[in-house]
């Protein structure tokens, strides 16, 4: 179904690239590797039209959420198929955040940083000699991102919306994808202050953290291909 949407001529590109990414979630997510290059190569294609797309007001709607939506089940799916492509996604990857236009940038910024982090993540082990300036803009993104994200209308929240007590806060799922997130920092961060011989153990705690897991079949097919295609190279 979702192959089909995502070539669903009467959709718009920005819902039939979504569409893509979801079947190939699915199809990491199944380990399925002979599935696995044939859509990591219109991944690839896809790339291109996401990061020439306009920025919009909307989670699901705006350009830089797509990108790293895409870059993030991108990595995760070359991996499977060989790492023929993730040295092009790394470096799109460091492009992509060093080229935020945060004067665009909306407070659903907040919840995209949860793909940001994993893409760097991931992009690190194939390029530790970014590490140091990586990990200091991964701590920049996520200060902003807290601070872009104060309801605009503060003053109407604060008079009608805010409970009394803290006992009554209802902690949000963003929160919690948000604290993950700063975990996942903190792991790039010690990779980059670990010394030489630390540092393959380091990063992969960086793997362990980033990368795509939701099975253990998955996680474990993930961490074998990085152990083959990269650890090598630290």
């Amino acid at each position: 179904m979702l192959e089909q949407l995502s070539q669903d001529a009467g959709l718009q590109s920005i819902d039939k690239i979504y569409a893509l990414i979801a079947g190939s979630h699915k199809v990491c997510e199944l380990v399925q590797t002979d599935e696995a290059e044939k859509w990591s190569m219109r991944l690839e294609d896809a790339l291109a039209v996401a990061r020439d797309m306009p920025y919009s007001f909307g989670l699901r709607k705006d350009r830089t959420h797509l990108v790293f939506s895409l870059l993030n089940v991108a990595m995760n799916l070359d991996l499977l198929a060989g790492g023929h492509r993730l040295g092009a996604y790394s470096k799109a990857t460091f492009e992509e955040v060093e080229g935020l236009k945060l004067h665009k940038m909306t407070p659903y910024l907040f919840n995209s940083t949860s793909n940001v982090v994993k893409a760097v993540g991931i992009s690190l082990l194939r390029d530790p000699s970014a590490l140091n300036k990586q990990t200091d803009l991964m701590l920049r993104l996520m200060s902003f991102g807290i601070e872009i994200n104060n309801p605009s209308h503060w003053r109407i929240y604060r008079s009608f919306q805010t409970p009394k007590t803290l006992a009554e806060v209802k902690t949000r799922a963003a929160f919690e994808s948000f604290r993950n997130s700063m975990r996942r920092v903190d792991r790039i961060e010690d990779a980059a202050k670990a010394t030489k011989n630390d540092r393959p153990n380091r990063l992969r705690d960086v793997a362990a953290a980033c990368l795509a897991q939701s099975n253990e079949a998955q996680k474990a097919a993930l961490m074998a291909s990085v152990e083959v295609q990269l650890a090598p190279t630290w």
